[in-house]
């Protein structure tokens, strides 16, 4: 499973990808650290002692089994979700506009890449 994830990025099978993609396929193993945990701990463990823009499998594989055994970075809890959608329609309408939703996913924290805005629109 890591494997098959990481591939999506090293389509070139290099065993390496650049260290912007990582929150990419974090999220494609359904855990989700902040920005800031990817920037303050995640790079700085992944790289060791060998700071580079690119992050190794060899790396990467080890570091992700320990995650997703510990679930360290899960989805927040429903409720935490159901919070966030209350604040994005104050006026309880019970849906949130597209438009809204495509800025708020595309440009701010970890943003979706187009193709995953579209799945997750698709499924909205």
């Amino acid at each position: 499973m890591i494997k098959e994830a990481f591939g999506i990025i090293d389509i070139e099978r290099r065993g390496i990808i650049d260290r912007k993609e990582v929150s990419y396929i974090m999220r494609y193993l359904l855990q989700f650290p902040s920005e800031a945990q990817i920037r303050d701990h995640i790079l700085d463990e992944l790289e060791g002692d060998e700071p580079s823009d690119y992050i190794k499998f060899d790396k990467f594989e080890p570091y992700m089994l320990k995650v997703l055994t510990t679930n360290e970075f899960e989805p927040n809890p429903a409720e935490h979700l159901l919070a966030a959608f209350r604040v994005l329609d104050p006026e309880g309408k019970g849906c949130i506009r597209k438009d809204v939703m495509h800025e708020l996913l595309t440009t701010k924290g970890i943003p979706l890449r187009p193709r995953e805005y579209d799945s997750f629109i698709s499924f909205a």
